[in-house]
Formats: C-alpha cells, structure tokens, sequence
C-alpha cells in the first residue's frame, strides 16, 4: 500500500469512527425517564437568569483592554444582590456593603461602605472594589453574570456559588 493510498484509507477510517460516535450520542426517542416525560419544566441549569437578585455570585476575573484579571481564589470576592437595593460584597479580608440601582440593563453600584483591614499581599481587594463601582451595564450568559466597566473598560465575570448543604 502506498503513502497516499494509507493516508486514504486513514481520512475514511476516521470520518465511519465519527460518524458512529455521533450517532451512538444521539438521544433517542421515547428513551426519557418516566418521570420526566411530558414534563415542561427545564433543568435548573438550563432556567434562563434574567436577574443578579437572589444569588450569590463569586468574582472570576475581569478582562480590561490591557490585562486579564483572575483572582487566585474567586470565592474570597464575592457580591450579593438583595430586593431591597442593597448589595453585600465580600472583598477578600474585608466586607462591604451599599446600594444598587438596576434598571434594565443599566447597573449603578455604590459607594460601598467597607472594612478597612490590611488584606495579605497581592490581594485584589482593591481592584474589585473598584471595578464594582465602575459597573455601569449588566448581562448574563448561561448561569454567569457579566458586568462591564464605565468607558469600556473592561468586563467582570461572575459565577454562582453553590448553595450551602446541611441546612
């Protein structure tokens, strides 16, 4: 068999294999469980978020013009939308609270009132502190909160935390 013949037989190989996978991944028709057949109702992680009310959301970075922001532990900043306007956030070693004003996709953060400890080295307590009040618009995509900054600036990601267990 020649070099060309093998690189051939190799392209077709691969597109059946393909081929096969795909079709063996596809669903099936009746194959629901019987307890979701008929059901409209969407899996949780498929409900369309059309507010940042009601959930905790952990900062996964922002993207600037210039830089990539991540911080080394999302967790440890965090923002909390409530009805009543006011917004809580955890600013790595610090807290703060303030204000909102959100009116369709426009976003008003702040000022946020906060602690004043002396968070450890290579902290980005400040940087997100102040990327939340530069927030001026709002979006979601999937389960993620997108922000973006005054001026184009840049864009805060954000994403739920999972729900404390045991309670």
């Amino acid at each position: 068999m020649t070099t060309t013949a093998f690189a051939q037989a190799a392209r077709i190989a691969t597109v059946l294999v393909v081929v096969g996978l795909a079709a063996g991944c596809g669903k099936k028709e009746g194959s629901e469980p019987a307890e979701t057949a008929g059901s409209t109702e969407q899996p949780a992680s498929q409900v369309e978020i059309t507010s940042p009310v009601g959930f905790v959301w952990k900062w996964e970075g922002t993207q600037t013009p210039v830089e990539r922001i991540i911080p080394p532990n999302p967790a440890d900043y965090t923002l909390e939308f409530l009805p009543d306007t006011t917004v809580t956030a955890q600013i790595d070693c610090n807290r703060g609270h303030g204000k909102y004003r959100l009116e369709g996709k426009s976003i008003l953060i702040g000022p946020l009132a906060t602690t004043r400890m002396a968070c450890p080295p290579g902290s980005l307590d400040g940087k997100f502190l102040q990327h939340l009040e530069a927030a001026r618009s709002i979006f979601f995509r999937g389960d993620s909160l997108f922000m973006d900054l005054f001026a184009d600036s840049g864009t805060m990601k954000f994403s739920q935390m999972p729900e404390p267990q045991g309670n």
